[in-house]
């Protein structure tokens, strides 16, 4: 039996996005979005490749980010930290793992307003602590600093 979870993330536009992907194109923007919630990943694909970031994948689980970033190599990768399947804190731990020598940047996000969260998520290991909906996205040609 097919895992549903880790299948779901093939759409429709997926072919139209690698013929975009190739030809030199600059690694430093493949954007991996990891949120459970469909419409708002989807939306936040949206804004992003209306802003001018037309190398993006979504997944709906850690293991299907797992799954994605091992053939697409994402340079940022986006982490709901309220995952289904593994906490984003996890995920990250995860993706740095299998990811040695290659630039990864890791943006938490989350609709919850936590006091120690943003304080928690530097110390994992991600780079910005980002309040969903997600609608800036100038960290992303920003330096690494918060």
């Amino acid at each position: 039996m097919a895992d549903a979870v880790t299948t779901t993330w093939k759409r429709l536009s997926d072919p139209l996005r690698n013929e975009a992907n190739t030809g030199g194109a600059d690694n430093a923007n493949r954007i991996l979005i990891v949120d459970p919630h469909i419409k708002a990943s989807n939306l936040l694909e949206t804004r992003l490749r209306t802003a001018g970031y037309p190398q993006t994948r979504v997944a709906y689980s850690g293991h299907a980010a797992l799954a994605i970033a091992e053939e697409f190599a994402p340079s940022v990768v986006l982490v709901e930290l309220n995952l289904f399947d593994m906490s984003g804190y996890e995920l990250a731990r995860l993706l740095r793992e299998r990811a040695p020598g290659r630039e990864l940047r890791l943006m938490a996000m989350t609709s919850g307003r936590e006091q120690a969260g943003p304080e928690l998520a530097r110390v994992r290991g991600f780079e910005r602590y980002l309040i969903n909906p997600v609608v800036d996205f100038s960290f992303l040609n920003g330096s690494q600093e918060s």
